[in-house]
């Protein structure tokens, strides 16, 4: 696999994902009908995957860190905190509202799980692929699930939803630019793919999963 091919699928891969949580996203968050408890059932998933992500590029940073340029050891550090901070700010808003902040994997999750510690072990860039691939596919849902917290008077959700939008950006960018100074072999680009393909597929169930869409439509 060529570098042109990899970027091309690669980025193929992104935009179907983004596409498919903007289209379950919007079908979920925009119900009239929406009910707080629809969304803090929504929520819990994704507040397992900001802890988790402390732990996935903590190890990252353990087993890798040293091929990495110094700046993007620093800026691989302020994810970690970001993602921490996530955590904490979601998890707050649930307690808030009487729920409890998920402290294991949630069932729809677990695949997602697995293929990141897979890919973790293949190498550094089939993982910072994996991790890519599942942040970007988020992006297009931020200011859905912003506006439609604040229609339906969770307030405190939308603010928190606003501040992840932010780092998230930052989050996405910082994946595209490991992979283009440290993935340089055809070897790492066919793991990269591998990750990125596989992750495809258990997004496309994960987001059917915490956007119910044939339950909301029937």
């Amino acid at each position: 696999m060529t570098e042109e091919q990899f970027w091309t699928e690669f980025n193929g891969i992104k935009q179907e994902l983004m596409d498919k949580a903007e289209e379950n996203a919007k079908t979920f968050w925009t119900r009239e009908d929406l009910t707080h408890e629809e969304v803090f059932n929504s929520i819990i998933p994704r507040d397992w995957h900001e802890i988790a992500y402390v732990s996935f590029i903590g190890t990252l940073l353990q087993k890798y860190w040293r091929e990495y340029d110094r700046n993007l050891v620093t800026a691989l550090c302020k994810h970690l905190w970001d993602e921490a901070n996530h955590y904490e700010i979601i998890s707050r808003v649930l307690e808030n509202h009487g729920y409890e902040p998920p402290t294991d994997v949630p069932e729809p999750s677990q695949a997602w799980e697995d293929l990141h510690w897979e890919a973790l072990e293949k190498d550094s860039t089939c993982a910072i692929a994996v991790w890519n691939v599942s942040e970007t596919s988020t992006t297009p849902q931020m200011d859905i699930v912003i506006e439609n917290c604040r229609r339906i008077g969770l307030d405190d959700l939308a603010r928190v939803y606003e501040k992840i939008k932010k780092d998230e950006d930052f989050h996405c960018k910082l994946g595209v630019n490991l992979l283009e100074r440290h993935m340089k072999t055809e070897e790492q680009r066919k793991n990269a793919i591998w990750g990125a393909r596989k992750l495809r597929d258990h997004m496309f169930k994960l987001y059917d999963s915490i956007y119910a869409i044939e339950t909301v439509q029937s």
